[in-house]
């Protein structure tokens, strides 16, 4: 009976062991309980299928040893199998918790992310969106799951996606920008919609990425515009340029051809060609002078040193005054010059720059009008809310007109062609994109209106201040 109170007592031992706060349950120790009661129960059957006399003495144990040694080695081998079946399951457990860390890891960077991410499917319903929605529309994710995203978004970003959808159902990724007003503000949006194929190539759903793209639009509105403006800087030096080596240089041919013919052979000339002579001189000093004085005011405009000197001015002696000056050059093209103005046209402006736009629109007109032509200047109060607030100045020819195609590069630097008028005069193109800038300083705009063979209307506004 000794041996059974041996095996007796090392199960005793057992649970002993399991209520020390030194071995924790766990699958090895489970296994190694159930090892060790199995041999035990083996040991038992043993001893009572043998014959043996008492207990076992000390001299005689070691031959009985292995009674006891079948529940050790059993429960030897279940904490094995334990240990092995612990670490798989330990293995699991691990990954499933690696999967759930992952999972709430991707969440707090997707919604944390300055970007709208949702997952919709073919039926287009929102089925996941990230807390970015809530903060940029002010809805909670519970009002934007399950619903449509026409219901959600707004009618120009939903005809977008219906315009692009059917790429996306194709298996295409699809781009497309679109706008809406997000706090308070319109925002530009650029929306990407990847689709979700499963293992036959067939759309599951959509995953929808919309960045606020509204600081990179501003920032290429702002390259562009200065872009714009070093091509017209560009423009502005190319045509000083052509100015000074073309325009500048001919009429200086004419008055040192003519001059040095009056010089050479003055005693033999008869009195014709002499007067002739001085007439071409006259009109080449005037023509000069006339560049250069615009070509002085224009570079002061370009340099922004063209102050505007507002004053009470008459406008129908200021026109009266341009008449006069170019009485000369209306009676060799035989073009009536006439004015409908009246003295009740007074208005507080700048006088020098209106002076000069009255000037430079009539030159163009007598210009290209042709022989026997007429000329004509009148102006004509625009009001608003009961007040006069502008002053339309018109000046009409019956001349060549302008084609539709050049009109609107009138006024664009580098772009603006001379051509020669009627009785072949050269000009720089200047004059009218000069009128422009002082009409613009002055507060007021300038139009033209024009049709090919029957004559030109430019009129320009003056703020009645």
């Amino acid at each position: 009976m000794g041996k059974i109170s041996m095996i007796l007592a090392g199960m005793a031992l057992v649970p002993k062991l399991y209520t020390r706060r030194i071995i924790k349950i766990h699958p090895n120790y489970l296994f190694s309980l159930v090892g060790f009661g199995i041999g035990s129960f083996i040991s038992l059957t043993i001893i009572f299928a043998e014959e043996f006399n008492g207990d076992v003495s000390v001299s005689s144990g070691h031959s009985q040893i292995h009674h006891l040694t079948i529940p050790v080695l059993f429960g030897l081998f279940g904490m094995f199998f334990g240990y092995v079946y612990g670490r798989k399951s330990q293995t699991k457990e691990e990954a499933f918790q690696e999967i759930f860390d992952n999972h709430q890891t991707l969440n707090l960077i997707l919604d944390h992310l300055p970007l709208l991410i949702s997952y919709l499917d073919t039926d287009l319903r929102y089925r996941y969106v990230n807390k970015t929605y809530e903060k940029w529309m002010g809805l909670s994710l519970n009002d934007i799951y399950g619903r449509l995203v026409k219901d959600i978004v707004v009618e120009n970003t939903y005809e977008a996606l219906i315009q692009n959808i059917h790429k996306a159902k194709q298996g295409k990724t699809v781009t497309f920008d679109t706008s809406r007003e997000l706090n308070g503000s319109n925002r530009f949006l650029h929306v990407t919609l990847i689709p979700h194929l499963d293992e036959n190539r067939s759309v599951k759903g959509f995953l929808s990425v919309v960045a606020d793209v509204t600081q990179l639009r501003k920032r290429e509105n702002k390259i562009r515009i200065q872009k714009d403006k070093l091509e017209e800087l560009n423009a502005s030096k190319d045509l000083f340029f052509s100015i000074i080596s073309h325009d500048l240089k001919n009429p200086f041919n004419s008055l040192l051809g003519f001059s040095e013919l009056l010089h050479d052979d003055f005693d033999t000339l008869d009195e014709a060609i002499k007067k002739e002579c001085a007439g071409h001189i006259y009109e080449s000093a005037r023509n000069t002078y006339e560049l250069l004085e615009n070509l002085l005011a224009w570079s002061r405009a370009q340099r922004g040193k063209l102050d505007y000197n507002p004053s009470l001015v008459n406008l129908k002696i200021l026109v009266d005054e341009n008449l006069r000056l170019l009485l000369l050059s209306s009676w060799q093209k035989n073009i009536r010059l006439q004015s409908e103005l009246g003295e009740d046209f007074r208005i507080t402006t700048d006088r020098e720059l209106v002076n000069t736009v009255i000037r430079n629109l009539l030159t163009n007109a007598l210009k290209f009008t042709s022989k026997g032509g007429l000329v004509n200047v009148s102006a004509r109060w625009i009001s608003k809310n009961r007040a006069h607030d502008f002053l339309e100045v018109s000046v009409t020819d019956n001349g060549l007109g302008i084609a539709p195609g050049k009109l609107n590069q009138l006024f664009k630097i580098g772009r603006s062609e001379s051509t020669e008028g009627t009785e072949g005069e050269s000009g720089t193109g200047l004059g009218l994109m000069l009128c422009k800038e002082f009409v613009e300083i002055c507060g007021g705009e300038i139009i033209v209106e024009s049709e090919p063979g029957k004559g030109s209307i430019v009129k320009f506004t003056l703020p009645n201040k």
